[in-house]
């Protein structure tokens, strides 16, 4: 039974360390879209890359949320789910030149 316990923190570490590489992923390609957005003239491109960017703001928020439920539940890293919460809740900022 205490062989249990390292395997669990080592999968919950594992499927944290993915969610945080996932929420950064997301950040860069939502920086990505926006910047697209201020540049594109096409009203049917506009429209595809906002549904995508909606799309992917959503499962930002879905991340965030779920960080937050498990660090207010208890038993993982700490660190890591503040670390989830904190790229999954960035800013994409508005302008080409802001500071992102």
């Amino acid at each position: 039974m205490g062989s249990e316990r390292p395997c669990v923190s080592l999968c919950s570490e594992s499927l944290l360390g993915s969610l945080c590489r996932e929420a950064d992923r997301l950040w860069q390609r939502c920086r990505s879209l926006a910047g697209a957005l201020e540049r594109c003239m096409d009203p049917h491109l506009r429209a595809r890359l906002s549904a995508e960017l909606a799309d992917l703001q959503r499962r930002r928020g879905e991340l965030e949320r779920l960080a937050r439920a498990w660090h207010r539940r208890g038993g993982l890293d700490p660190l890591l789910l503040a670390f989830l919460a904190e790229i999954s809740s960035r800013s994409i900022g508005r302008g080409v030149g802001e500071a992102l």
